[in-house]
Protein backbone atom coordinates (compact mmCIF):
# COMPACT_ATOMS: atom_id res chain seq x y z
CA UNK A 1 0.00 0.00 0.00
CA UNK A 2 1.57 3.33 -1.04
CA UNK A 3 2.08 5.96 1.58
CA UNK A 4 -0.06 9.07 1.20
CA UNK A 5 1.59 12.22 -0.03
CA UNK A 6 2.10 14.94 2.58
CA UNK A 7 0.37 17.35 0.19
CA UNK A 8 -2.83 15.32 -0.17
CA UNK A 9 -4.32 13.85 3.00
CA UNK A 10 -6.15 10.56 2.61
CA UNK A 11 -9.84 11.02 1.89
CA UNK A 12 -12.53 8.35 2.05
CA UNK A 13 -14.75 7.51 -0.91
CA UNK A 14 -17.81 8.89 0.89
CA UNK A 15 -16.05 12.20 1.49
CA UNK A 16 -15.11 12.41 -2.18
CA UNK A 17 -18.74 11.84 -3.22
CA UNK A 18 -19.94 14.47 -0.75
CA UNK A 19 -17.37 16.94 -2.08
CA UNK A 20 -18.65 16.45 -5.62
CA UNK A 21 -22.05 17.65 -4.54
CA UNK A 22 -24.23 14.69 -5.39
CA UNK A 23 -22.62 13.13 -8.41
CA UNK A 24 -24.14 13.01 -11.85
CA UNK A 25 -27.37 14.81 -10.95
CA UNK A 26 -25.50 18.07 -10.53
CA UNK A 27 -23.78 17.57 -13.86
CA UNK A 28 -27.13 16.99 -15.60
CA UNK A 29 -28.60 20.04 -13.88
CA UNK A 30 -25.75 22.27 -14.99
CA UNK A 31 -25.90 20.83 -18.50
CA UNK A 32 -29.60 21.62 -18.63
CA UNK A 33 -28.90 25.13 -17.39
CA UNK A 34 -26.22 25.57 -20.04
CA UNK A 35 -28.49 24.32 -22.80
CA UNK A 36 -31.87 25.83 -21.94
CA UNK A 37 -31.11 28.89 -19.83
CA UNK A 38 -28.10 29.71 -22.03
CA UNK A 39 -30.37 29.70 -25.06
CA UNK A 40 -32.88 31.98 -23.30
CA UNK A 41 -30.14 34.41 -22.25
CA UNK A 42 -28.70 34.47 -25.77
CA UNK A 43 -32.13 35.11 -27.29
CA UNK A 44 -32.81 37.94 -24.84
CA UNK A 45 -29.48 39.58 -25.61
CA UNK A 46 -29.96 39.10 -29.36
CA UNK A 47 -33.21 41.06 -29.09
CA UNK A 48 -31.56 43.74 -26.94
CA UNK A 49 -28.51 44.08 -29.18
CA UNK A 50 -30.65 44.28 -32.31
CA UNK A 51 -32.27 47.36 -30.80
CA UNK A 52 -29.05 48.84 -29.40
CA UNK A 53 -26.84 48.64 -32.48
CA UNK A 54 -26.99 51.40 -35.08
CA UNK A 55 -27.72 50.71 -38.74
CA UNK A 56 -30.31 49.11 -40.92
CA UNK A 57 -32.65 46.62 -39.31
CA UNK A 58 -31.37 43.64 -41.31
CA UNK A 59 -27.74 44.46 -40.55
CA UNK A 60 -28.31 44.93 -36.82
CA UNK A 61 -30.32 41.72 -36.61
CA UNK A 62 -27.49 39.81 -38.31
CA UNK A 63 -24.78 41.29 -36.09
CA UNK A 64 -26.90 40.79 -32.95
CA UNK A 65 -27.47 37.15 -33.88
CA UNK A 66 -23.75 36.59 -34.39
CA UNK A 67 -22.97 38.24 -31.05
CA UNK A 68 -25.57 36.08 -29.36
CA UNK A 69 -23.38 33.04 -30.09
CA UNK A 70 -20.71 34.64 -27.90
CA UNK A 71 -23.32 35.30 -25.20
CA UNK A 72 -24.51 31.67 -25.42
CA UNK A 73 -20.96 30.40 -25.02
CA UNK A 74 -20.40 32.65 -22.02
CA UNK A 75 -23.66 31.51 -20.44
CA UNK A 76 -22.72 27.85 -20.93
CA UNK A 77 -19.29 28.42 -19.40
CA UNK A 78 -20.86 30.29 -16.49
CA UNK A 79 -23.28 27.44 -15.76
CA UNK A 80 -20.36 25.08 -15.19
CA UNK A 81 -17.94 27.58 -13.62
CA UNK A 82 -20.20 28.89 -10.86
CA UNK A 83 -19.61 27.61 -7.34
CA UNK A 84 -23.07 26.08 -7.05
CA UNK A 85 -25.98 25.23 -9.29
CA UNK A 86 -28.13 27.79 -7.51
CA UNK A 87 -25.56 30.50 -8.16
CA UNK A 88 -25.36 29.47 -11.81
CA UNK A 89 -29.14 29.62 -12.17
CA UNK A 90 -29.32 32.98 -10.40
CA UNK A 91 -26.57 34.45 -12.59
CA UNK A 92 -28.27 33.27 -15.77
CA UNK A 93 -31.61 34.61 -14.52
CA UNK A 94 -30.09 38.03 -13.88
CA UNK A 95 -28.34 38.09 -17.28
CA UNK A 96 -31.54 37.11 -19.08
CA UNK A 97 -33.64 39.61 -17.14
CA UNK A 98 -31.17 42.37 -17.97
CA UNK A 99 -31.28 41.54 -21.68
CA UNK A 100 -35.08 41.38 -21.68
CA UNK A 101 -35.33 44.67 -19.79
CA UNK A 102 -33.11 46.43 -22.32
CA UNK A 103 -35.06 44.96 -25.23
CA UNK A 104 -38.36 45.95 -23.62
CA UNK A 105 -37.23 49.50 -22.82
CA UNK A 106 -35.98 50.04 -26.39
CA UNK A 107 -38.98 48.51 -28.12
CA UNK A 108 -40.36 50.67 -30.86
CA UNK A 109 -43.55 50.94 -32.76
CA UNK A 110 -44.25 48.70 -35.73
CA UNK A 111 -42.37 49.98 -38.75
Amino acid sequence: MPTPSPFSPPVSVAAKRAARGGGHGVLWLRGGLALLAGYAVAAAWAAALARLLPGAAADTALVATMLSFVVYTGAAIWSFAARSSARAAFGLLIAGALGLTIAWLLRGGAA
